[in-house]
């Protein structure tokens, strides 16, 4: 009953999603190729048996590629992975070395979902995070697919949403198989949701194992030089900074800058087309920027330099003492904090972190992450804490003990979702 109500309300919303899709559709940022596949029509090479992993955009796909590694060592099937977006689909296909396949997830609705799967034709299926989505998860039940949530979590925002249609939330938990949650929070929300307890683990966050390694000494050597580092020289990274983010990060960098005369300011925006935006407000506050970009990054009398390049930003917080990560300090919920945390680099943030809550907790939990409300605050603990070599000492060892208890979390995932394959195709 419950899956006929949840397509008679689509059927009858259609109209407005329809046009709403067709925006989209001429929209730069959409990716034309993208709509045969949303609306099921999903052409693959890999053969039987096969997986199905999902992941939305950039952050899922750098998460469920550590899960895809660790699974194909322990089962012979082939991997056909989705994303949602066109930023995930190229961070998928730079970080998913073992998928067979790179399509884009089809479109909730009864008919594109079923002649998806019907192409496809998965053994299961795995979403990463909180990818909830009732008629897929239905039909793929009704259709003997295995269904999963890896690396899943419930956010605040999530969790006061699903009070008000907590019928279409229980109607999908009901059809899944598998919940690997990164927090214990996490496990008592989505039981509380409608998933069985019987099938919901803790295996924590599948990013830790992405953020293992530190770059080589020949790499550090080129990143100070692409970006205009001296040695000696401290640095500050503000990393996926949002619009509303890059003022307050300048107003920090100018009261340290008082303190720390020469330190070095790396902003990446979130939006790598802002770079002209971020110079203006430089400019305001009298300070010099350079694009890594077009190489002027590297000039070291820049004050700022500008990483408007995609997929080098973990990378760049190897250079920095010290790091702040945008989407905090406006409602967008906080982007990944384990990317400088996995390089022994402490992170500030904002108040608004309802997408990052048990990462962030557990940061704070181990001194290795910290909030601010605001530019003027996040100055005074970046020259305090800067001042103060024990304080930063302390800093790197909450990181690095942070890390280890999250390091695992791809292993002790695949091995859950093996037990949905058949027994024949684990090795």
């Amino acid at each position: 009953m419950k899956f006929f109500f949840y397509n008679l309300i689509s059927l009858l919303l259609l109209p407005f999603i329809l046009i709403y899709f067709i925006c989209r559709m001429f929209s730069r940022k959409r990716n034309p190729a993208a709509w045969p596949n949303q609306l099921g029509f999903t052409k693959i090479t890999a053969k039987d048996p096969k997986v199905w992993i999902h992941a939305v955009s950039v952050g899922e796909s750098v998460a469920g590629a550590s899960m895809v590694s660790a699974l194909k060592k322990i089962s012979k099937v082939s991997v056909v992975f989705s994303t949602t977006t066109k930023n995930g689909q190229d961070m998928a296909k730079k970080t998913v070395k073992d998928a067979s396949d790179f399509i884009y997830f089809p479109i909730d609705y009864f008919l594109c979902v079923w002649q998806a799967l019907l192409r496809v034709r998965p053994a299961a299926f795995a979403c990463v995070d909180t990818e909830i989505w009732p008629n897929f998860f239905t039909v793929a039940h009704m259709m003997g697919v295995k269904v999963a949530m890896i690396n899943g979590t419930i956010s605040d925002r999530t969790w006061r949403g699903a009070r008000i249609v907590p019928w279409v939330y229980r109607m999908a938990l009901e059809n899944a198989d598998l919940l690997c949650m990164q927090s214990y929070n996490d496990a008592r929300r989505v039981i509380a949701l409608g998933a069985g307890p019987e099938r919901v683990f803790v295996t924590g966050n599948l990013k830790a194992d992405q953020f293992t390694e530190h770059v080589s000494p020949e790499e550090l050597a080129e990143l100070r030089r692409n970006f205009g580092v001296k040695a000696g020289q401290k640095v500050f990274v503000a990393g996926s900074t949002n619009p509303g983010e890059d003022q307050p990060v300048v107003e920090a960098f100018v009261a340290a800058r008082k303190v720390f005369p020469d330190m070095k300011l790396i902003i990446a925006p979130r939006q790598i087309n802002r770079a002209d935006e971020i110079e203006a407000i430089a400019a305001d506050f009298g300070f010099t920027c350079g694009r890594r970009s077009d190489g002027t990054a590297a000039d070291e009398a820049r004050d700022i330099a500008v990483l408007d390049t995609f997929g080098e930003l973990a990378r760049v917080y190897e250079l920095c003492d010290i790091s702040f990560v945008g989407g905090s300090l406006i409602p967008k919920g906080c982007h990944s904090i384990l990317q400088p945390i996995s390089l022994g680099k402490g992170v500030f943030f904002g108040p608004y972190t309802f997408k990052a809550k048990a990462l962030v907790t557990q940061a704070k939990r181990f001194g290795a992450g910290f909030e601010v409300s605001g530019g003027s605050q996040l100055g005074e603990k970046l020259i305090a804490f800067l001042s103060d070599p024990k304080k930063m000492a302390s800093i790197k060892k909450g990181c690095e003990d942070m890390m280890e208890e999250n390091i695992g979390a791809a292993d002790r995932t695949a091995a859950k979702f093996a037990e949905l394959l058949p027994k024949e195709e684990n090795k």
